[in-house]
């Protein structure tokens, strides 16, 4: 039988990975897809690819003197945790999220920016870590400023974020339970995200493109104005962390 509380922790991992403490910096812009972390780079100075394992790649470099990591941490919820607990244990402090996600207003398009402010949890990866009624929270400030600088560049709405492990069963019936907790989207990312950022008192804050709209039935994933919600991701959360 076992007789270790646990297998490995997150600290052990990353120390037989060669990760020094101090590679990582205070602030982290994490996204899903590769390519919106690439997108980030040509804002940091002196950057540096200081972690990669299993597909998941960070970068650290320097913004206006601040020391900061971006990369792409998980497209669902388990490598979502996984990640997002390696970064806690690495020493980050302030995370931001640049994701993308599913709308479930009418009147939300594609392109537009939803801004977490409630996060509602419909995955399975974040019982392994709290209560069925823990309530992940974002950073009240950190979320504000995000909202003051995307709103320059594009139309956000706050609202809640619900978190599904199962995109093909979005169905009428459970998508509507979930709008009426108060959900406006839905990703597979931001409650492990959030809820881990928490356990370990890390300051969090979600932004997301939309791509899609549940709704209406839009598919915009390879609409011009997601990719351009992207685009913009890079540079305006920049503008974030210089008020970090």
């Amino acid at each position: 039988m076992m007789q270790r509380d646990a297998h490995m922790n997150p600290k052990d991992l990353l120390y037989s990975l060669q990760f020094k403490d101090g590679d990582f910096g205070e602030v982290v812009l994490v996204s899903g897809q590769q390519h919106r972390a690439q997108m980030c780079l040509k804002n940091l100075e002196n950057h540096v690819k200081n972690f990669t394992f299993l597909g998941y790649t960070f970068w650290t470099g320097f913004y206006k003197g601040k020391k900061v990591t971006v990369g792409n941490g998980g497209f669902y919820a388990p490598d979502s945790a996984f990640v997002t607990e390696l970064l806690c244990a690495g020493g980050i402090n302030t995370f931001i999220r640049l994701g993308s996600c599913g709308a479930l207003r009418e009147d939300i398009g594609i392109g537009d920016y939803i801004l977490a402010t409630d996060i509602i949890r419909g995955d399975g990866a974040t019982r392994y870590y709290v209560d069925d009624d823990y309530k992940s929270q974002v950073s009240e400030q950190l979320t504000n400023s995000v909202e003051k600088t995307f709103k320059e560049a594009g139309k956000v709405h706050r609202g809640g974020v619900w978190t599904t492990d199962a995109i093909f069963r979005e169905t009428k019936d459970i998508v509507n339970f979930y709008i009426e907790k108060g959900a406006i989207a839905v990703d597979m990312v931001t409650s492990p995200f959030v809820t881990v950022a928490n356990i370990y008192k890390r300051k969090s804050a979600v932004i997301l493109a939309v791509s899609d709209n549940l709704i209406t039935g839009a598919l915009g994933f390879s609409d011009f104005r997601f990719f351009e919600a992207e685009m913009k991701m890079a540079d305006l959360a920049f503008k974030v962390v210089e008020s970090v």
